[in-house]
């Protein structure tokens, strides 16, 4: 297939993958060259058109040229691309295989078995096992020291955080607004009531319309094995 190479120059396509393509150029390229291709797959019909940089170059017009700006769209477009062409090739090699009928009876062929065989099992490591969110443990630092928390733990006390602010947020802005100040007795009372009502509608709206509280999040997002990277929901999921 025909690749345009900036405007006086193309060649034609010799190899091509998600990250870059390789070039039989008219005219020579320049390693590290910024250049600008177009060019336009069939069967799917699949038209790209991106920037990359010359990794590799030699005098006879061959090159190696790296993706630069490829848009998730083509990029995509091209990896469906490849896949397809993968499945049409490896339907039209099945026929050369070992598993197909023998020509003649003398032709060497792979043999199966009468009976079927049992399936090896393997003994169920404990380590394998994922833990529960409630037994992992988060490794906070405190002061320059590491402390183990465990999430529920973390969690419970995250929420009991933002809650006490709610409260008192809530009491500052009652007395500037009234400035009345109650007895002790009756501040603790209408604390309590306060309190409870905050919770309750905490939990309620984080629970209904989230699925979690912050507080849960962020225990989850603390004892979590490993972070994920936005890249990895574009890596190749075939080996």
């Amino acid at each position: 297939m025909y690749v345009k190479v900036n405007h006086g120059n193309g060649g034609i396509i010799r190899d091509l993958s998600e990250t870059g393509i390789a070039v039989q150029a008219v005219a020579p390229l320049q390693v590290n060259e910024q250049v600008q291709l177009r060019f336009e797959l069939l069967n799917p019909r699949v038209r790209v058109e991106t920037s990359g940089r010359v990794a590799w170059a030699d005098s006879s017009g061959q090159a190696g040229v790296e993706f630069r700006a490829l848009s998730r769209r083509s990029q995509r477009s091209l990896k469906e691309w490849l896949f397809t062409n993968l499945l049409s090739s490896a339907h039209h090699a099945a026929w050369d295989t070992i598993f197909a009928e023998p020509e003649s009876d003398n032709e060497s062929r792979l043999q199966f078995s009468p009976g079927s065989r049992p399936p090896i099992r393997l003994p169920a490591k404990a380590s394998a096992v994922p833990a529960s969110q409630d037994a992992r443990r988060a490794t906070l630092h405190i002061l320059g020291t590491r402390v183990g928390i465990q999430a529920r733990l973390l969690s419970r006390l995250l929420d009991g955080l933002f809650l006490t602010v709610a409260v008192l947020l809530f009491s500052v802005i009652g007395i500037s607004m009234t400035h009345i100040f109650l007895s002790w007795r009756a501040a603790l009372i209408i604390l309590a009531v306060i309190s409870s009502f905050i919770a309750c509608l905490y939990g309620f709206l984080f629970n209904f319309w989230i699925g979690a509280t912050p507080g849960t999040s962020l225990a989850r997002l603390a004892c979590s094995p490993h972070k994920m990277h936005p890249e990895e929901e574009d890596r190749p999921r075939f080996r």
